[in-house]
């Protein structure tokens, strides 16, 4: 009786084992990690920035997240850079869905890659500066907060922008020529 328990269990396992979601997340050398589903990789340094732990997928969907840090002056740094398609139902996924002015930065000319930068109030004490990137099929977010008063790192995280795998991502022409505000209509 005792083997036909681990028969039985063998084969739940087995008829289960289809049923759940593949692996979004593969781990590649030098410590970098690849997103199966849109081919971003996530390196394990840009600039002064340190991969903090293994990207991790939200709420079992293909929409992944990692988090990136820099320690300066005694500072801590966190920058977060997620990367989900159009239609994620996770919050702020759009300029629209985030209170502040919107600003157009061109990122590179070869892939042609705009995006939206927005800074705005994060509390008592900090400012956010959210950049969304449009690349048609996927969006990649990447977002920081700083205190308030520090003026320094604002030029840093546009650096840490600027240094993301751009060329892994391939912009369709509508998205090169529009950013995602823009072609909201707003």
């Amino acid at each position: 009786m005792h083997s036909l328990k681990r028969i039985a269990l063998a084969l739940t396992a087995l008829a289960f084992s289809s049923v759940s979601p593949a692996d979004t997340i593969h781990e590649m050398a030098n410590g970098a990690y690849y997103h199966h589903q849109s081919g971003w990789i996530f390196p394990a340094q840009i600039g002064d920035f340190s991969l903090v732990g293994a990207p991790q997928d939200i709420n079992g969907t293909v929409d992944v997240i990692a988090y990136y840090a820099r320690v300066s002056k005694g500072v801590r740094t966190v920058a977060s850079v997620s990367v989900y398609p159009p239609d994620s139902a996770e919050p702020e996924t759009t300029p629209a869905s985030i209170k502040a002015t919107p600003i157009a930065v061109e990122l590179s000319k070869q892939p042609p890659l705009r995006a939206i930068r927005q800074t705005y109030k994060d509390g008592k004490t900090t400012r956010a500066t959210v950049y969304f990137i449009d690349t048609g099929p996927w969006i990649i977010k990447i977002r920081e907060s700083l205190p308030a008063t520090d003026k320094e790192n604002a030029p840093i995280l546009e650096k840490f922008v600027r240094g993301q795998r751009w060329d892994r991502m391939q912009p369709s022409s509508a998205s090169s020529a529009h950013t995602p505000l823009e072609r909201q209509g707003n």
